[in-house]
């Protein structure tokens, strides 16, 4: 009698795997599609499926797309994502949380690597959009959208609009060079004399310079003037007929 009841349970083991392996050899070809960005949910259905707690969705739904891509052993390439759908990830997480510096971050370290460089344009638009909205706070994003059109992109125009955003930034405690990044980008573009007017003018309307700073921009200014007097020598020789009238007197 137990010599039959140990044979029943063999054979439905038998029998189970049986049909497992018929299962696997109809289906083995089929492979489940997992989207590398999931698709964007509209504003409100996320903020009910928030339960109330949009602090909390905020992170799940972040680390969620931060993961995007390589979940279920995958490995995506960046070059590989859907950008502009990223861009409306970042925008809709943005409207649970715009003060966080997770969602910015995100962007402009990691999703701004892609391979596929004219893809950075839509992390760039996201950092310019949201630094815009509280450039008194968020600042050092706007410098981070600069910088993705300048090295980036390559795209000097672009650059220089952001740049001079950034150096709007309605506070005195930011660091000088957000003051002086028209002048930099400016002379990327060959137009020395823009930036040098940009440097001069800060340095005769703003007080309280930092000793290193004055130094930095006292030399750039000089060495400006005489780059611009030895591409016009006509003002060698103004220069040298005032100097010769001064010394008349």
């Amino acid at each position: 009698m137990r010599d039959i009841k140990f044979f029943r349970t063999d054979l439905l083991v038998y029998l189970f795997l049986a049909v497992q392996i018929g299962l696997w050899t109809q289906t083995k070809a089929y492979k489940p599609d997992l989207a590398i960005v999931p698709d964007v949910p509209s504003i409100a259905s996320v903020k009910a499926l928030s339960l109330g707690d949009e602090q909390f969705y905020f992170r799940t739904l972040g680390f969620q797309l931060q993961n995007a891509g390589d979940t279920f052993g995958r490995f995506t390439a960046l070059k590989k994502y859907n950008y502009n759908q990223l861009y409306h990830w970042f925008t809709l997480l943005d409207t649970l949380d715009s003060k966080s510096n997770f969602i910015p971050s995100l962007a402009a370290y990691y999703f701004s690597q892609t391979q596929n460089t004219p893809d950075v344009i839509y992390v760039l638009r996201y950092l310019d959009e949201h630094a815009s909205r509280d450039l008194y706070n968020k600042w050092w994003w706007m410098s981070q959208a600069v910088y993705l059109a300048n090295h980036k992109l390559k795209d000097k125009d672009l650059a220089l609009k952001l740049a001079y955003k950034l150096a709007s930034t309605p506070r005195d405690d930011v660091p000088m060079w957000v003051k002086q990044m028209p002048a930099f980008i400016h002379e990327k573009r060959g137009e020395e004399e823009q930036a040098l007017a940009i440097i001069s003018d800060i340095l005769n309307n703003v007080d309280d310079i930092d000793p290193g700073e004055l130094n930095f921009m006292t030399y750039f200014v000089r060495d400006r003037l005489n780059k611009f007097i030895a591409d016009h020598p006509e003002l060698k020789k103004l220069e040298n007929s005032s100097m010769y009238k001064e010394n008349a007197k």
